[in-house]
């Protein structure tokens, strides 16, 4: 599935982005695309709630991928949660994320914030 493009701007300088039935468990054999563009200014993703299925490697199963970010670059995230006040930020004005689920085990996945600070 690919989501349409979002710009936050002025008007909507934040957006809430969830994975597939949140709160509920996400479905099984998922792969989400987002592309978020910022108009100025950069844009910093904050982590409401974050349950995905653990795995020592988070891209043999489930897991939410973001790229064009400064100091990482790119990351895949799994787990059940996330380090309070964690925080990613893109090295300039766009965002990718994507979200991917296996045939396994399904859990409630992710509620984040995307805010463009231009």
């Amino acid at each position: 599935r690919v989501g349409p493009q979002r710009h936050p701007d002025s008007d909507s300088r934040i957006i809430t982005l969830k994975s597939p039935n949140y709160p509920s468990n996400y479905p099984k054999n998922q792969d989400c695309k987002w592309t978020f563009t910022a108009t100025s200014g950069k844009i910093k993703m904050l982590f409401d709630k974050f349950n995905i299925q653990w795995a020592s490697s988070c891209k043999s199963k489930d897991y939410l991928y973001v790229a064009n970010i400064a100091k990482y670059t790119k990351t895949w995230l799994c787990g059940s949660s996330v380090a309070k006040n964690f925080k990613l930020v893109s090295k300039g004005k766009t965002m990718i994320v994507k979200f991917h689920s296996n045939g396994s085990t399904q859990k409630p996945g992710f509620k984040v914030r995307l805010v463009a600070t231009g």
